[in-house]
């Protein structure tokens, strides 16, 4: 269901064009998709938005368009243009090295490019990636709003920062931060997204262990079964490392924000471990996954730190062992 064709050589969109034009349209010979050239013969989707169909059925892979995306596209290049940004759409383009690319939304301001793709069929995280480096490529920031993959979405994921994405309901909104889509593009190309942790801005740590004493050295040492890593104004915000992450021991105890001795959740069959005073053989007990779940109360968690403001180091330890997460600049900056 594209919004564009062309009719003797002039590019139109249906949404700019007025109803009368847009009828003016019906029966038209000359009318061209601008997808692949085919015929083309005006149409609207059941709540009443104009679009361009093919005439005749064939190959185009944009033939296809569900009634979500084409609304989808004619909002967001509505709020584009109303946040005050140059917006076209189903623009085609090319990287340095002539590799091809089609955005659904492209908007411009000034040396600011950004490309809004609405993505409803499945697409692998590799094929993601790969189209999001060729707009990287051409100096486009990319910007992916998913009506698959929700489970992945919900979580904190490492890729955000290289390929922001969000789940996308079938009304339109984005709930990972309770907006609109045309609300989300408000903020998005108003500059009051992040991604959270963000560097430079302080965390509350919460981590959930569990006392360990050695026989050999007498010494007590702590399993970490999880650390939360929230945003202090909203604890709802938050990064959950799990304490079978590689090396979230070792991280903690780095730190020296406790004084104790933290060890990394043992994994395996054997779950053994080495006493991080005297390197002796331990064991602990299976992993339990259920501790992790989002609506386990803070009361689980043993030690806690408020406005801890974490190195660059730590900083990127956090996003590459547990990912990030979408939020607003003024929760970061209360």
């Amino acid at each position: 269901m594209p919004l564009t064709a062309r009719l003797n050589g002039t590019r139109l969109i249906s949404v700019d064009l007025t109803p009368e034009a847009f009828e003016a349209l019906r029966g038209e010979a000359g009318l061209q998709m601008t997808c692949c050239e085919a015929g083309a013969r005006v149409k609207r989707s059941v709540r009443g938005l104009p679009f361009f169909a093919h005439a005749a059925r064939g190959a185009c892979e944009y033939a296809g368009e569900s009634d979500l995306h084409v609304h989808a596209k004619a909002e967001v290049l509505r709020a584009a243009r109303e946040a005050g940004w140059a917006a076209d759409v189903e623009v085609r383009g090319h990287t340095p090295g002539g590799q091809a690319w089609r955005a659904d939304v492209l908007c411009e301001r000034g040396r600011s490019r950004v490309a809004f793709e609405v993505q409803r069929s499945g697409v692998t995280l590799a094929d993601l990636h790969a189209r999001q480096a060729t707009y990287r490529q051409s100096g486009v920031r990319g910007l992916w709003l998913m009506r698959t993959r929700e489970r992945d979405l919900q979580r904190a994921q490492p890729w955000q920062a290289d390929t922001p994405a969000l789940y996308l309901t079938e009304a339109r909104t984005v709930p990972a931060l309770g907006l609109t889509l045309p609300e989300f593009v408000h903020a998005a190309l108003g500059g009051h997204l992040t991604l959270f942790p963000a560097r430079e801005r302080a965390v509350d740590l919460d981590v959930q262990q569990e006392p360990a004493r050695c026989p050999a050295c007498t010494r007590t040492h702590y399993r970490v079964r999880a650390v939360r890593v929230r945003v202090p104004a909203s604890p709802d915000v938050q990064v959950v490392i799990p304490g079978t992450q590689g090396g979230v021991g070792e991280w903690l105890s780095a730190a020296q924000w406790w004084p104790d001795r933290f060890v990394t959740w043992p994994t395996g069959r054997t779950r053994l471990y080495r006493c991080p005073t005297c390197g002796l053989f331990l064991s602990a007990s299976r992993f339990q996954p259920k501790w992790l779940k989002a609506d386990d109360g803070a009361a689980r968690f043993s030690v806690g730190r408020r406005g801890v403001y974490l190195t660059a180091a730590q900083h990127d330890w956090v996003v590459q062992s547990a990912g990030q997460v979408w939020t607003y600049w003024s929760l970061l900056d209360p």
